[in-house]
């Protein structure tokens, strides 16, 4: 037979923020330990889809079903470079193109564009090394 036990902690998560929870159960006796732990997010940008094709990044930003973010904004850098696109947010995506990029390795970041039109404080995604060929 299974026994169900069920603990509710609630707590106040910061938005725009990224979290690590772990959970550790065992027996009184001490014979039976398991730790389990699972990454999360706040931000509004959940994950995205990039393509890369001659000259052009394009980039599809997913939202969370409870988003309150307008956009997202793209920025690709290299060096000294910094490329950006901001797209508007229709439904729980956003997604555009940023064209006429030289060939070359770019790292990638994605913010949330906020209701006031600000950008979140730290990119909610970050993705090293996208070539453009």
């Amino acid at each position: 037979q299974d026994n169900i036990l069920t603990t509710v902690d609630t707590i106040t998560l910061q938005p725009n923020m990224n979290y690590t929870i772990q959970v550790s159960f065992g027996n009184m006796d001490g014979e039976f330990n398991i730790t389990s732990s699972t990454k999360f997010t706040t931000y509004d940008v959940q994950s995205i889809d990039i393509t890369s094709t001659s000259g052009e990044v394009c980039v599809v930003c997913k939202f969370s079903s409870h988003a309150t973010a307008v956009g997202c904004e793209i920025q690709l850098r290299n060096n000294n470079i910094t490329l950006t696109g901001r797209f508007d947010r229709d439904i729980n995506i956003s997604e555009g193109c940023i064209s006429n990029i030289s060939s070359g390795y770019y790292d990638l970041y994605i913010y949330d564009v906020e209701n006031d039109n600000t950008l979140s404080e730290l990119p909610a995604i970050i993705k090293n090394q996208v070539f453009v060929d």
